[in-house]
C-alpha cells in the first residue's frame, strides 16, 4: 500500500513540473558613459551598452537608434567587444556595443530608456531588456569671432590632392581640388563641408561629400573623415589662384582653439590644348591633324608672324617712309629750341661760367632760327630786365675778366626763362596779326 501511494504522488509530481513553463533566459544591460564627467556642445563622447548572460547569444543583439531632441546619436560601426563579468559567484559572457553621441545644446540632456533585444540559449528564445535612463551634463561653448560651427577633436589633419599635377593646362581643360579633413575624436557627420571659392574665368562644379568613420586596428572609433572635391574648368586663357582653406577647431585635450589649412593653388592656363582644336572636324587624316596643330599656341604664334612678316614685305616701301619721317622728326625734336632750353635750364646750379656761358650761347644761337634774337646780349636788350642784364654782365666778366662782379646760375636761368616766355606770348600774338613787329629792332 505504501509502494502504491509513494507511485501515485511520484506521478502527480512529474505531472505538474511538466506543466510548468521553462524558466526565460536571463540578461543583464547596462550602460555608462566613456570618458565620464560634463562634456562641451559638440564634444564627442562615448555611451557604452554591456549585454551580458550566464548562457550564451545565438546572434547579435538588436540596438535602436533612439531619437534624442538637440542631440546626434548614432550606433558606431566600430567591432563589438566582448565582455566577461562575475555576477553572484557565477560567470556571465556577452558583448558590449557603443553610441557615439554629440549633444548640440547645453544644460542636462537626458538619453532616454530603450530596448535591447537579444536571442539567448540552446531555443534561441528571444529577450528584450530595458536599459537605465542616462543624463549628460553639457556645457555651453562661446564661440570665437568669425566661426559659426564648433569642431571638437583631440587633433584634425587636412590634406588637399590637385589634379592634374603638370603645369601643361589650357582653355577647356579642367583642374581638380580635393581636400580631406580628418579628425581624431569626432565623427564623420560633425565635421564640417569645405567651401570652394567661385573664381572669375574658371566655372566651379561641386561633388557630393564622402564621409566615413575610421576604426583602429583594434576594431575602436578612432575619429571620422569627409572628402569634399570640385572641378574648376578653365574658360579663360590666364593666371589663376585657388584661394587656402582653413578649419578652426577647439583642442578637446586644452580647450584651446587651433587652425589647420592647406595652401592656395596656383596656376597657368594657355590657350587651346595642340592635342583638343578649337575646331572640330569629324574624320582622320591630314587636315584634322593641320587644324589641331594650328589652332594651338604654337600654331596661332607661327600664324602670327607668317601675317606680320607678310604686311612687313608688302608695305616696306611705306615703312620706310614712315621710318625716315619719324628719324626726320626725333632730330628735330632733340635739336630745338625747346631742347636747347631744357639743356640751359639743367644748368641752374651750375658753378663754372665757362660751361653755362656756352649753353646759352648755344640757346640763343638755335632759337634766331625761328626769329629770335641771335645772342644773349640782344636777348637782354630786346626781352630782359635790369636783373637780366647785370647777371650776364656779371657772367661775360668772370669769363673775360673785363669787370669784376658777382653772378648766379639761378638767377640768369630764371631771367631768361622770363624773357623766352615774353618772346613766345609776342610770337603767338604776331601769328594771330594782333601786333606787328618794331620797324627797327635793337
Amino acid at each position: 500500500m505504501k509502494a502504491w501511494l509513494a507511485c501515485t504522488l511520484l506521478l502527480l509530481a512529474g505531472a505538474a513540473w511538466a506543466e510548468e513553463p521553462p524558466t526565460a533566459p536571463r540578461m543583464q544591460v547596462r550602460v555608462h558613459q566613456e570618458p565620464a564627467g560634463a562634456l562641451v556642445e559638440g564634444e564627442t563622447a562615448r555611451i557604452v551598452v554591456d549585454m551580458l548572460t550566464p548562457d550564451f547569444f545565438t546572434d547579435a543583439p538588436v540596438l535602436p537608434v533612439p531619437h534624442v531632441e538637440g542631440v546626434y546619436l548614432a550606433l558606431s560601426d566600430e567591432t563589438p567587444g566582448h565582455v566577461v563579468d562575475s555576477i553572484d559567484g557565477a560567470t556571465w559572457s556577452g558583448v558590449s556595443r557603443t553610441y557615439l553621441v554629440t549633444p548640440l545644446i547645453s544644460g542636462k540632456v537626458e538619453i532616454p530608456s530603450f530596448d535591447v533585444t537579444a536571442h539567448i540559449g540552446p531555443q534561441s528564445t528571444a529577450v528584450t531588456v530595458p536599459t537605465a535612463p542616462l543624463t549628460l551634463s553639457v556645457q555651453p561653448l562661446v564661440l570665437p569671432k568669425g566661426v559659426t560651427e564648433a569642431l571638437i577633436a583631440s587633433s584634425v589633419k587636412i590634406t588637399q590632392t590637385v589634379l592634374p599635377e603638370d603645369s601643361g593646362l589650357h582653355v577647356g581643360d579642367s583642374i581638380t581640388r580635393r581636400v580631406e579633413i580628418t579628425a581624431e575624436g569626432a565623427p564623420a557627420m560633425m565635421l564640417p563641408p569645405v567651401t570652394f571659392a567661385p573664381v572669375r574665368g574658371l566655372g566651379l562644379y561641386a561633388s557630393p561629400p564622402a564621409t566615413r568613420d575610421v576604426i583602429g586596428n583594434q576594431g575602436g572609433f578612432v575619429g571620422g573623415s569627409r572628402v569634399d572635391s570640385a572641378s574648376y574648368v578653365i574658360q579663360k586663357r590666364g593666371r589663376y589662384t585657388l584661394p587656402p582653406i582653413t578649419v578652426r577647431w577647439l583642442d578637446s585635450r586644452t580647450y584651446t582653439w587651433k587652425v589647420s589649412e592647406v595652401p592656395a593653388v596656383q596656376f597657368h592656363a594657355w590657350w587651346g590644348a595642340p592635342t583638343r582644336p578649337r575646331f572640330a572636324l569629324p574624320g582622320q587624316g591630314v587636315m584634322p591633324r593641320l587644324i589641331g596643330f594650328f589652332s594651338s599656341d604654337l600654331g596661332m604664334l607661327l600664324i602670327l608672324l607668317a601675317v606680320a612678316g607678310w604686311a612687313v614685305w608688302t608695305f616696306r616701301a611705306r615703312l620706310q617712309r614712315k621710318l625716315e619721317q619719324f628719324r626726320a622728326w626725333r632730330y628735330r625734336r632733340r635739336h630745338s629750341e625747346a631742347a636747347a632750353f631744357a639743356a640751359l635750364r639743367r644748368q641752374h646750379h651750375a658753378t663754372s661760367a665757362a660751361t653755362l656761358h656756352t649753353v646759352a650761347d648755344a640757346w640763343a644761337r638755335r632759337s634766331a632760327q625761328e626769329g629770335a634774337p641771335s645772342s644773349v646780349e640782344a636777348w637782354c636788350q630786346r626781352y630782359g630786365d635790369a636783373s637780366l642784364k647785370a647777371q650776364w654782365t656779371a657772367l661775360d666778366g668772370a669769363l673775360y675778366g673785363t669787370t669784376a662782379g658777382t653772378w648766379s646760375a639761378q638767377a640768369l636761368v630764371d631771367g631768361l626763362a622770363a624773357a623766352r616766355k615774353r618772346w613766345r606770348h609776342e610770337r603767338r600774338q604776331r601769328r594771330r596779326g594782333i601786333v606787328l613787329p618794331p620797324l627797327n629792332p635793337a
